[in-house]
Formats: structure tokens, C-alpha cells, sequence
């Protein structure tokens, strides 16, 4: 919009307006408009760009009062005078053929200064946002790495080699797959220790992880077969991964089919 409001004056174009005085003002250049033409631009201000009907300039200048059939454009044309305007490509009254005046839109789409502020505030505030998320982000500490040794085979069945080999692989891939840091050697903040084992004449995989104090800090007991990797060895490294991240406390081995 080419007219701004602030309190007790309006901005038009690059003019000051007050309604109280009738006063116009560009820098030191100071025009007085008479009482009608000054009401009239006020209520072109107020419409906020809207069209202001000639009915409504009669009833709120002249406060529906007869006069003469031009009194209006007439009013109109003194206002343009003094903001420097022509009615013939007007900058900033427009005539609306037979529903009245409006003050002008700028062309181009260019924003107000009070948008244009809003604009750059927003983008401040985006960029502020932008930084505390990245301080947080980069504040957050990452997840330790696991050093994971090969799952030792101590049911005394050499058949059962293959097996803890196959195991082995699953457990180092599927933490990779979790985004975990991994160490085959065994080197890290926790150490994951796996191993197959003879249980009431049952196999199982049992797996502990500890840290550098040698703590444990999660462990589990998973059903083995011979010939096939443990079933629920995935379910088992969902435990650890949501460990290792904080999501949960450490838990205690409660059967064979849960984690600790």
C-alpha cells in the first residue's frame, strides 16, 4: 500500500499526513489542505485501500449536506494536487468508475516498509532457531562405540562353529545397520561379548555388554538352533541399540526370551 498509518498520522507515498492539522509534509516541504480535502484524504486512509463511495465522501465531508455535482471531484482534484499526483496515471488516488476512490496499491508488488520489516525479523528469527537447533544438535553426545568380539562357541559341540561364525556377522551388521560405531577387535566404550552355550541340554546364545569399568550395562539370553542363526538376535540389538542412545534404563535378564 502506498499509505501507512502510525499514531495520529498516515504516510502517503513519501508524505506525512495529519488529519489533526490538514497538514502535509515531504522533508521541509509543508502543504495545508482546507477542512474538506483534509477530511476526505482521512477517510481515503482509514478504507485501508478499499473504495470509498462518493455517497460516503458526501456524508462524511459534508455530512450529506446539497452541493453541486462536481463538489467531490473537485475535492479529489486538490487532494492530487498537493500529493503531486495525476489523475491521469495516478500514483496514489485511484478513481473507481462509478463506485469512487481508493488510495492506490503500489505497482510491481513492492512490500511496505512495515512488511518488509516483518520480513526480515521472520528471517532472523529463522536463522536464530536455525543456530540453537545446530548448537543442540552438535551438543548432543554420540552414541559410544561397541567394540564386538566373535561369538565363542563353548557347548563343546564343533557343530555349533558355523553357527557361532554366522552369528558373528549378523550381530557386528545389524548394529551397523543402527548406526552404531563398530569394532570388530573388540575395542571401545562397551564391549559386546557373545557366546554359545549348553542350558539344561538347549543351546543359547548369550550375549553382555560392559563398559570400560567392566559394569554390565545389558545383556540376553536368545534360543539357539543348530544350523540357523538365533531368531531373535534383531529383537535383542534393538534392546542394546535403544540402550546405548539413552532411551531407556539398563534392565536385568528376567527369561530366556528377554534382555537386561
Amino acid at each position: 500500500m502506498n499509505v501507512e498509518r502510525s499514531i495520529g498520522r498516515h504516510r502517503i507515498g513519501g508524505w506525512e499526513f495529519s488529519p489533526a492539522t490538514g497538514e502535509l509534509r515531504r522533508r521541509a516541504d509543508v502543504r495545508r489542505l482546507e477542512p474538506r480535502a483534509a477530511r476526505a484524504l482521512e477517510m481515503l486512509c482509514e478504507a485501508g485501500g478499499d473504495v470509498v463511495s462518493q455517497e460516503q465522501l458526501i456524508d462524511g465531508v459534508w455530512q450529506g449536506r446539497a452541493l453541486s455535482e462536481n463538489s467531490v471531484a473537485v475535492v479529489i482534484g486538490q487532494l492530487r494536487k498537493a500529493l503531486d499526483d495525476d489523475a491521469r496515471e495516478p500514483r496514489l488516488i485511484e478513481t473507481i468508475p462509478k463506485r469512487g476512490y481508493r488510495l492506490r496499491q503500489r505497482q510491481g508488488g513492492a512490500a511496505r516498509p512495515h512488511a518488509l520489516r516483518v520480513l526480515i525479523l521472520s528471517a532472523i528469527a529463522a536463522i536464530i532457531l536455525a543456530v540453537i537447533a545446530a548448537a543442540l544438535v552438535l551438543r548432543t553426545p554420540a552414541p559410544p562405540a561397541i567394540g564386538v568380539t566373535d561369538v565363542a562357541n563353548e557347548t563343546g559341540n564343533p557343530a555349533y562353529d558355523s553357527l557361532a561364525r554366522a552369528t558373528s556377522e549378523l550381530i557386528v551388521t545389524d548394529l551397523g545397520k543402527r548406526g552404531l560405531a563398530v569394532h570388530r577387535d573388540g575395542a571401545g566404550e562397551l564391549r559386546l561379548a557373545s557366546r554359545l552355550v549348553m542350558w539344561d541340554g538347549a543351546p543359547y546364545l548369550g550375549m553382555t555388554a560392559t563398559d570400560s569399568g567392566g559394569a554390565v550395562r545389558w545383556s540376553a539370553m536368545i534360543n539357539a538352533t543348530e544350523g540357523r542363526v538365533p531368531p531373535g538376535v534383531a529383537a535383542a540389538l534393538d534392546g542394546l541399540a535403544s540402550q546405548v542412545r539413552g532411551k531407556k534404563p539398563p534392565q536385568r535378564l528376567a527369561d530366556g526370551q528377554t534382555h537386561r
